[in-house]
């Protein structure tokens, strides 16, 4: 009886205390959670917003974003459906995007929490191989690693926003042409230069790829 009477008192006791205790633990774990979704939204918005909203959220082809006002719900709409009529497309499954619900959450929390630190850091500038220098270079992994989310996984290119990269769509270019929209991009527009970011034999052998290979 005694015992009992101890360990009634002991759980009667801690009861308050676990009370005041757990509205401090939601919190914190509320904020490792938007933590979490921020760092995964950061490397999305790196992945395909950057291009057209600037590295840094400053703006480019699209507004800034950093700094955005806009309403949580206004936001993942226009995400989810794009803007007709403008370079922003839908991205959001369900119009044919890419991204699916949680992601597009977490890409929001990250512009509506804008850190800066959370943003990928850029890979350095690439080292061209010595000429005579034997490489094996997977053109087509290249483009759906730097290119498809823009001109389409098949090159069909996306209304809009970026064009078709066949060799059809491409018959009136040269090769230097199609090398110098790679390397340097075109201004005004969303294409942003790779020459920072791939070799001078990666762009070459990018360019040999959409220029003369049917998808």
């Amino acid at each position: 009886m005694l015992i009992g009477l101890i360990m009634t008192l002991i759980i009667v006791g801690f009861i308050p205390v676990y009370w005041a205790m757990e509205p401090k633990r939601q919190e914190a774990a509320l904020q490792r959670q938007q933590a979490e979704a921020a760092a995964r939204g950061a490397h999305q918005y790196t992945s395909i917003c950057a291009a057209c909203h600037g590295a840094q959220g400053e703006g480019s082809v699209g507004p800034a974003l950093k700094g955005n006002q806009m309403d949580d719900a206004d936001m993942r709409k226009i995400i989810v459906r794009g803007v007709a009529g403008t370079a922003m497309v839908a991205w959001g499954k369900e119009d044919g995007g890419p991204l699916n619900q949680e992601q597009i959450k977490d890409l929001v929390i990250f512009i509506k929490n804008w850190d800066s630190s959370l943003l990928p850091t850029p890979a350095p500038p690439p080292v061209s191989s010595p000429p005579g220098t034997s490489t094996s270079i997977d053109a087509k992994k290249l483009f759906a690693t730097n290119c498809a989310m823009c001109h389409g996984q098949t090159r069909q290119g996306t209304p809009n926003l970026a064009p078709a990269l066949t060799p059809a769509s491409l018959e009136k270019f040269g090769d230097t042409d199609v090398i110098d929209v790679i390397s340097e991009g075109r201004p005004g527009t969303a294409m942003s230069g790779f020459k920072d970011r791939l070799s001078s034999e990666e762009i070459d052998a990018l360019a040999n790829f959409i220029k003369h290979t049917p998808p």
